[in-house]
């Protein structure tokens, strides 16, 4: 993928032939031997892990790799510990409702003192005690409770998806950020090597211009050159830094992946046709549609809040008065009849109910938008697989204009300072443009995945939602 070569080595960049001879007497070494003796000139990156097939990973183990950043990720988060929390508190929310249904018990008890006085009598106090057991439950409500549980149930689905969309958010953001840290990575090697490769010239021009002072100018350039490019792996390595910042905090860990474990599962592109269908699994969309689920069963147990509530009751006392016992018993039904509410019902089933398609347009909306979105990352993706390929090519073209412009720099004298600079720094651009493309790549097709069924049932099936229906 890249070829990550140094022409500017010690070996293959001598000085024109003149000079060489003139500095060469006057050191009485030969001038080569003299270069190579200079600290810094041989090439500090002979090969980036990108071009090392030794380096890549099985496919299964860089899968692994990839899972275990994404499981890292979700226990790290606290946001996903949050949705958690919001999950158990629905199912206590319809674990409530579904008591409603169940037979209530009672029990209620009385002690105290009385007294009694007429007239004539002297006064008479004695204690009063009474016990009394009541047990109920609805036997009718026109089907109410069984469509507030089925709205509470409803609602615990979707917050189980809520942790899902959560979690998938999570990993999402992970896998991005640990291909941004390495794309910094692997640029910063790039400039690196250009750096140590204008060392080496800044240095091989200061031996030139103790012999030749007419070549001063050069020796700025190429010192003006070296400061160029040590800008540039200061910029490369501020954005790695903060990029590793980002994912020790995602992770809670250095999280020190090699980076074609990150990028080699990434590298197959899925079909548009296979994630369009997907859509409709993803966290997102099924969250939706479960929530406006909800709502429906929710109007139809507002608008069964006008139906006859119908309960039956059984209950027995016994009390103390007096010196005198009583008990008693009873059982029977108890009838609530609304004739009136002004409405309130019926607007609470309409509010509802306008919830519900209020809900499913969202979901509509989603769905379209991520059918735009995930039409765009497979065109992103295409496109950055077919300019690393286009790169490639023009880089073995650039190779051989490097080459060639040496040659002429330094054995003919046919090309000036700046035309070989202009060629090493093209090089090293075009080395950037393939390490872009390729992590824009695998950028887009993590987002593609995360835009279908999502990240999570490849990386990490058991984190994913299970689906409801």
């Amino acid at each position: 993928m890249l070829s990550v070569r140094s022409s500017l080595s010690p070996a293959s960049l001598p000085l024109p032939l003149p000079f060489a001879l003139a500095l060469a007497l006057a050191l009485s070494v030969p001038f080569c031997g003299a270069v190579r003796a200079a600290p810094g000139c041989e090439d500090p990156l002979p090969k980036p892990p990108v071009a090392a097939a030794e380096a890549t990973p099985a496919p299964e183990d860089a899968l692994n790799q990839l899972a275990s950043l994404a499981r890292e990720a979700v226990a790290q988060s606290a946001d996903v510990r949050g949705a958690q929390h919001g999950s158990r508190a629905a199912r206590f929310d319809l674990a409530q409702t579904a008591a409603a249904a169940r037979p209530e018990v009672g029990l209620s008890s009385g002690l105290g003192l009385s007294r009694t006085q007429y007239d004539g009598d002297a006064r008479s106090e004695s204690r009063a005690t009474n016990l009394a057991l009541n047990v109920s439950a609805p036997l009718y409500d026109g089907g109410r409770l069984d469509e507030l549980v089925r709205y509470r149930q409803r609602m615990v689905d979707a917050g189980e998806v809520s942790v899902g969309s959560v979690r998938e958010r999570v990993v999402r953001d992970a896998v991005i950020t640990a291909l941004e840290r390495n794309r910094y990575t692997v640029q910063l090697a790039v400039h690196d090597s250009y750096v140590g490769k204008m060392a080496c010239l800044v240095r091989m021009m200061e031996q030139v211009v103790e012999l030749d002072r007419g070549r001063s100018s050069e020796l700025v350039q190429a010192r003006k050159g070296l400061r160029q490019a040590q800008l540039a792996r200061e910029d490369a390595l501020t954005a790695q830094r903060q990029a590793q910042t980002r994912l020790q905090q995602l992770v809670g860990g250095p999280a020190i992946l090699p980076w074609p474990a990150v990028g080699q599962p990434l590298q197959a592109l899925p079909p548009l046709a296979q994630v369009l269908d997907e859509i409709a699994a993803s966290p997102d969309v099924r969250q939706l549609r479960l929530q406006a689920e909800a709502m429906d069963a929710y109007a139809r147990a507002s608008r069964a809040e006008t139906s006859p509530q119908v309960r039956w009751q059984v209950g027995a006392s016994q009390a103390r008065y007096a010196r005198i016992d009583t008990a008693n018993w009873n059982a029977g039904l108890t009838l609530n009849l609304t004739l009136a509410d002004g409405g309130a019902a019926s607007a609470g089933s309409n509010a509802a109910a306008e919830r519900a398609l209020a809900t499913r347009r969202q979901e509509d909306a989603l769905v379209e938008e991520r059918i735009r979105t995930a039409t765009t990352l497979h065109d992103t993706a295409s496109s950055a697989y077919t300019r690393v390929v286009q790169v490639v090519e023009v880089l073995k073209e650039s190779e051989q204009v490097r080459s060639a412009t040496y040659e002429q720099w330094a054995r003919l004298g046919r090309r000036s300072l700046f035309d070989l600079m202009s060629a090493e720094s093209e090089h090293v651009q075009l080395r950037l443009a393939e390490v872009n493309a390729q992590h824009d790549a695998w950028s887009a097709v993590a987002q593609l995945r995360s835009a279908g069924a999502g990240l999570l049932p490849w990386l990490a099936p058991e984190l994913a939602p299970v689906d409801m229906h």
